[in-house]
Order: structure tokens, then C-alpha cells, then sequence
């Protein structure tokens, strides 16, 4: 409890609502009395903080959402946003690596729930894939959904790329020529 005291009011928040979601309700309701209030001021419109252009945008990308028992870790993610934003208006790429269940996804998706950022270097919103380890099919699955997803336009809608090589090459030509940024 000490170290959590010396940390932000989430961490406090978090630790209770794990206490909820562990089971150890009793324990959660010694220190319900203690959870600090979340403001609602800067123009947020949520309990989370989040405005409704910020959710709008990652649910119609597919953004994981903040996971009930969650601890920020704002250098991190500050880090992940910098490296955003030093993109500018050239492409190219964030990578985010680590071991397997280190936090990469929850980061980066705390990452993009900055309602500036997103309107500033993602004007074209997001689109959220999970790969992970995929045998053909199920990439070539994951491909094509992507392809659709970036093919809104009916106009430039094709038929779903066969293989996996076709479904790069589209990739690569949307990325290039809708989706620059």
C-alpha cells in the first residue's frame, strides 16, 4: 500500500478495482472511501478522460481497450507518442518490442488515446491489427480484412487479394498512395 501511495491516483484506482476483479471484495471495500475523484475538466467528456472523437476513432480501428486492472506508466507512453509524433507528416514506422506479455499493446494503445495526437498525426484514423504468430491462412485472413478496411471507397474496392504476396503489394500501394501518413 505504501508504494501505491507514493505513485498517482490511478495506481490507487487500479489497485482497487483489481482487488474487484480478484475476488477480494472485502479488502476493496476497506479502501473504497480513499478513491480519488477523476476530473472532469480539459474538455474530456468521459469518466476515463477520454473525449468522444478519441473513442469514435479507436473503436472503428480496432485500438484494444484499457484493460480493467491497468497502472499507467507515463514515461513510457510519452515515449511512444514522441517517437508518433516525430513522424510528422513523412511516413514510416513506431516499433514498440519486448517479451511476450510485457505491456507492448496496452502501451501503445494508452499511447493513442490522446485526442490531439490523433487529430494532428492520424487524420485518417487507425487501423489496429494483431498478428502475433499466424500460420498462411490466417494471415492471408488478416490481410485481406486490413485491405477491406483501408478500401472504404467503393470505387477502389477490389476483390480481396488471393495470396499473401498480393495482399503485401496492396498494402504497400494503399499505404503509399491513400494512407501516407
Amino acid at each position: 500500500i505504501n508504494i501505491i501511495l507514493t505513485k498517482d491516483n490511478n495506481s490507487y484506482r487500479s489497485f482497487y478495482n483489481a482487488l474487484l476483479h480478484e475476488g477480494y471484495r472485502d479488502l476493496a471495500a476497506l479502501l473504497q472511501d480513499g478513491i480519488p475523484a477523476i476530473s472532469s475538466g480539459n474538455g474530456k467528456s468521459s469518466m476515463d478522460g477520454m473525449t468522444s472523437y478519441v473513442k469514435t476513432i479507436l473503436c472503428e480501428g480496432g485500438v484494444p481497450q484499457r484493460p480493467v486492472v491497468f497502472v499507467t506508466r507515463p514515461k513510457l507512453v510519452d515515449a511512444i507518442k514522441q517517437k508518433l509524433c516525430c513522424l510528422g507528416n513523412d511516413p514510416g514506422w513506431v516499433t514498440v518490442y519486448g517479451m511476450a506479455g510485457c505491456g507492448k499493446t496496452v502501451l501503445t494503445a494508452e499511447a493513442l488515446r490522446d485526442h490531439q495526437l490523433l487529430e494532428d498525426y492520424f487524420p485518417g484514423g487507425v487501423h489496429w491489427i494483431s498478428v502475433g504468430k499466424q500460420d498462411k491462412a490466417g494471415l492471408l485472413i488478416k490481410l485481406q480484412n486490413l485491405c477491406s478496411r483501408l478500401e472504404n471507397d467503393s470505387a477502389l474496392s477490389q476483390r480481396p487479394p488471393l495470396n499473401i504476396e498480393e495482399a503485401k503489394d496492396r498494402l504497400r500501394l494503399l499505404m503509399l498512395r491513400k494512407y501516407p501518413r
